[in-house]
């Protein structure tokens, strides 16, 4: 061959040394031979568009450590909003909340994160900036019903620059108290189509132990339960007036479930997991609905 420079010279080598070449020769040509001079992006994907210094809908302001974004009466746009976030910078807090997908196991998935980060009115976003440990917190404007703290962190991120694990923690009020519901990513510029992996190690039992605490209390820890194992709980008596509050939270209006429409009143398959509650955890959920 003609770029062959030795006999039977391998394919491997042959193609390496012509792709050295070329390498050598644009390194030449744009950058005089400086390697210190190539600029450098964590991953391969499309700049942010996004310029402008300002949002409408956020009120931007900045000191030595970090940024606060403060969400106004007037929301801006889910994917504006989010771009503005994650910065121009190819980052690993770009990759979080600006990809379209995650990747979960061997599946591909909607980005829960981009339905999380979503302005809502009154929120109020810190990005710490830290080299060794850099940030995102939330606070206010919580999901569940009734009136919350205004200083109540809904969200944390928190991000290693040595594991390049990425540890998202939603908190949800309840009673006074804020559950922790803990979630973990791994960051993988390497892959930049798919940056971001989500550890399905001990998924499953974090988020068990999340409703555990919520349903049954702070100091509630989630026991080893067979699946086999038989449940016995205390007696709980339902009401036609509970069944339809139940349906009217839910949005569910079938005539089966109303009592005005039938003398032989019935109750809907999802009210299963009211009856599963412990009676002071019923109380406190229709306290929470209604207030």
């Amino acid at each position: 061959m003609k770029w062959s420079v030795k006999k039977d010279e391998p394919v491997n080598e042959l193609l390496g040394n012509i792709n050295e070449s070329l390498i050598q020769r644009l390194l030449e040509r744009k950058y005089g031979s400086d390697v210190s001079s190539i600029p450098t992006v964590d991953y391969l994907a499309p700049l942010s568009k996004l310029i402008q210094t300002d949002l409408p809908g956020v009120i931007r302001t900045r000191n030595e450590s970090d940024v606060t974004f403060q969400v106004t009466s007037t929301p801006p746009n889910v994917s504006s909003w989010l771009e503005y976030l994650a910065g121009q910078k190819l980052s690993w807090l770009r990759a979080l909340i600006c990809s379209n997908f995650i990747v979960r196991s061997s599946s591909y998935i909607d980005n829960p994160l981009r339905r999380v980060l979503a302005p809502r009115v009154g929120q109020k976003f810190v990005v710490k900036s830290d080299d060794s440990h850099p940030s995102v917190t939330v606070y206010g404007a919580g999901r569940s019903y009734g009136e919350h703290l205004p200083d109540f962190k809904a969200l944390e991120i928190l991000y290693s620059p040595a594991t390049r694990l990425i540890d998202v923690v939603i908190y949800e009020e309840r009673c006074g108290t804020f559950i922790p519901l803990s979630l973990q990513f791994e960051y993988k510029p390497s892959q930049g189509f798919a940056p971001i992996h989500e550890i399905a190690f001990d998924r499953n039992k974090r988020i068990k132990q999340f409703y555990w605490k919520l349903w049954y209390g702070d100091s509630e820890i989630l026991p080893e339960i067979d699946v086999k194992e038989k449940f016995v709980g205390s007696e709980v008596t339902i009401s036609a007036d509970a069944v339809e509050q139940f349906c009217v939270v839910v949005g569910n209006q079938g005539e089966f479930y109303q009592n005005t429409r039938h003398n032989r009143m019935q109750a809907p398959m999802d009210f299963a997991i009211v009856t599963g509650w412990q009676v002071n955890c019923i109380h406190a959920f229709y306290q929470s609905i209604h207030s």
